[in-house]
């Protein structure tokens, strides 16, 4: 787990006494759960005055060896101590709820000759998880190459919204494949649901064995993450092929009349088709090609 690590250092000239005070807090809990906040310092033999811990700069745990109690806990909403595993150098936290978010301080005090007091803090997020892994829709089983591939995520309702990021194939798509929405809240309780789309066309390379594989993945933190995976196969369907028959009118074919465009001869039959494209004969172009036509022949009879 991740952890939010403050570091420190206090050195005046030649001077014993505390130093090195550090605190190691957990990036984020889930919601239910207990939380370990860590404080470590060194006071250099000086006698440890108190240990002092707030959240949002209230005082809720308090560690005074020379005193009675040793240990006394303040009231902060529903924030929660264990005393029984609470002690000069950790608190114990418990059944945290997502008020119990928040930069929490330990305050160190060493008591004569030094009379140091450092103060470091970390940042805590409790998170709400998901009930269900993330859902993808709008996929079909099968895709043809060229065929444009569209499909969304989502994932359900969460503290804070769930990171959702694509695969294809195990790899990421471009980001221009990629469509991310504002998360949306719900209506019903606290927290928001995410959503990402995905489009591209499907190419050879989509494929392997003839199987194209497509995962969406939610995170939160580093203390959830959960993935949906679906395959679509290659449609591999033979495309009819445009078969001549003796008589063609019109121009409304699947493909191109063929051989047309490399100089080879109409199918015997071929009526009236005109190829798209082309420029047709005018009856002023006629007219000129009997003239000429004409005047060779009265050259060739002289």
């Amino acid at each position: 787990m991740e952890l939010h690590i403050a570091l420190f250092v206090h050195i005046v000239g030649f001077c014993l006494g505390l130093k090195e005070v550090r605190v190691q807090i957990p990036t984020a809990v889930k919601k239910g759960d207990s939380a370990i906040l860590n404080c470590w310092y060194d006071t250099e033999g000086d006698p440890l005055y108190t240990v002092k811990w707030y959240k949002g700069g209230r005082e809720f745990y308090r560690y005074a060896p020379k005193e009675d109690p040793v240990v006394k806990t303040f009231p902060i909403g529903s924030l929660r101590v264990n005393k029984s595993e609470s002690n000069a150098t950790q608190v114990a936290l418990t059944d945290l709820e997502l008020q119990s978010a928040g930069t929490y301080s330990c305050e160190v005090s060493a008591d004569a000759p030094s009379f140091h007091t450092f103060i470091v803090d970390a940042t805590m997020s409790v998170a709400e998880l998901p009930t269900q892994g993330p859902s993808i829709d709008g996929l079909k089983t099968k895709y043809r190459l060229g065929e444009g591939l569209r499909g969304n995520c989502t994932a359900g309702r969460s503290t804070p919204a769930a990171n959702l990021t694509w695969f294809v194939n195990d790899r990421q798509p471009l980001p221009s494949h990629v469509r991310v929405y504002n998360p949306v809240d719900t209506n019903d309780s606290e927290g928001q649901t995410s959503q990402i789309g995905l489009q591209f066309l499907v190419t050879s390379d989509h494929f392997t064995s003839g199987k194209l594989k497509v995962r969406c993945s939610a995170s939160i933190y580093d203390i959830y993450w959960q993935s949906t995976e679906v395959s679509a196969e290659e449609d591999r369907q033979k495309t009819s092929h445009f078969e001549p028959s003796a008589t063609i009118v019109g121009i409304n074919y699947l493909q191109p009349p063929p051989n047309f465009q490399t100089g080879q001869k109409k199918p015997d039959g071929q009526v009236d088709v005109k190829v798209l494209g082309s420029t047709a004969v005018g009856p002023r172009a006629s007219l000129r090609f009997v003239l000429e036509l004409i005047a060779f022949l009265r050259l060739a009879t002289r």
